[in-house]
């Protein structure tokens, strides 16, 4: 077996639990990048009256995060902590709350058994209760979902926005045929 067989057998080998701390780490290395790429003028402008700015998104993707997980694993259900703060949050701010809430959720993840991840779970104001696993995938899905809206945005004003599944180096993208020089 050969160096890249050997990688593949080990991603394969991963538990589900590593693969959810994986997807969880690699997205938010690039929500964080797009982030960065907003232009300052832009942060909290709104593309229409009642639409999300995009400090609006980032902060929403931390807080639903926030409430999941303390919901999920304390059993504290704080709708309260689900809308926009008092103050309109600076680009700092809004990283440092996608970290720390990041760091809270791959904690309260490790605390885990693979056994964990097939325990009911309910949701308050959700009629059906859902597997552990489901929740956690949820918070993948709905980063995902929240990215798209970004790049999209971010897209339409002029921004070239970074390939949506890794943090690459700047102007990286495995998705885009490479320039081809004629001589």
């Amino acid at each position: 077996m050969d160096a890249e067989e050997r990688r593949a057998y080990s991603i394969l080998m991963q538990s589900e639990l590593e693969t959810i701390r994986e997807h969880l780490q690699r997205y938010r290395s690039v929500t964080l990048q797009l982030l960065e790429l907003v232009p300052e003028d832009a942060l909290h402008r709104r593309e229409t009256e009642g639409a999300r700015s995009f400090a609006d998104i980032f902060m929403h993707i931390a807080q639903m995060e926030e409430f999941h997980i303390t919901g999920l694993f304390q059993d504290r259900w704080d709708f309260g902590g689900v809308r926009p703060p008092a103050d309109p949050p600076t680009r700092r701010r809004l990283q440092a709350e996608l970290t720390a809430t990041r760091n809270v959720t791959l904690d309260a993840i490790a605390s885990l058994a693979q056994s964990d991840l097939a325990r009911a779970t309910s949701v308050p104001g959700i009629s059906v209760s859902r597997p552990l696993r489901s929740w956690l995938w949820y918070l993948v899905e709905h980063e995902i979902h929240h990215k798209a809206q970004i790049s999209d945005r971010l897209t339409r004003i002029g921004v070239d926005v970074p390939f949506w599944a890794f943090a690459l180096p700047p102007g990286m993208r495995p998705d885009r045929r490479p320039p081809t020089h004629r001589g």
